[in-house]
């Protein structure tokens, strides 16, 4: 009877490790900012992908901006756009109190085992103030995902994968957007 029991436990023990391999938590590093009224495009820097494959590093960041501009109304602004040219050009045509988001994606991992593979990365997001670069707002998104070769394969979940951290840093930027102050700058 003891030595089912203590099947059971390790059974229950390591089905909880798995559950915890699909969360995700946000780590906020900085309290709400201020953003101008007369700002109505917010500009998104291209992410800075750090060993991560380019076809997934560059869906989750297009996913972000058409997920962003999905929630246009949400978030208080017109659109949300791209910016292919440096900060440098962007300070030329902006007044120095608007915003810009700028993000990364680093610490991918695949650790594939023989019957199973973990996937993990990491990314952060940041509001910076334009001319001053002060950083307004930053969000930390680490996610992990398991999956067994038998139920799914590498391209699906790293695809899933790249749809969660989008969907999560979407979420927390809108959030992070509309607990900001609208004031006046002249």
């Amino acid at each position: 009877m003891s030595r089912n029991y203590l099947r059971l436990l390790s059974l229950l023990l390591l089905l909880l490790l798995l559950s915890a391999c699909s969360s995700s938590r946000v780590t906020h590093s900085s309290p709400a900012f201020n953003i101008a009224t007369n700002q109505k495009m917010l500009p998104i820097m291209p992410f800075t992908a750090t060993l991560v494959p380019p076809q997934l590093s560059e869906a989750i960041f297009n996913d972000f901006v058409d997920g962003m501009n999905e929630n246009q109304a949400k978030a208080g602004f017109s659109w949300f756009g791209i910016v292919k040219d440096d900060i440098a050009a962007l300070e030329k045509v902006l007044p120095q109190s608007h915003i810009f988001i700028n993000g990364e994606i680093w610490s991918y991992i695949e650790n594939a085992g023989c019957c199973s593979t973990e996937l993990r990365i990491k990314s952060r997001i940041r509001i910076y103030r334009l001319l001053s670069r002060e950083l307004l707002w930053e969000a930390e998104f680490p996610l992990e995902r398991f999956f067994e070769h038998d139920n799914s394969t590498l391209a699906v979940e790293r695809t899933k994968l790249g749809k969660s951290l989008t969907v999560a840093m979407i979420k927390e930027t809108v959030k992070a957007l509309q607990g900001a102050k609208r004031i006046v700058v002249e």
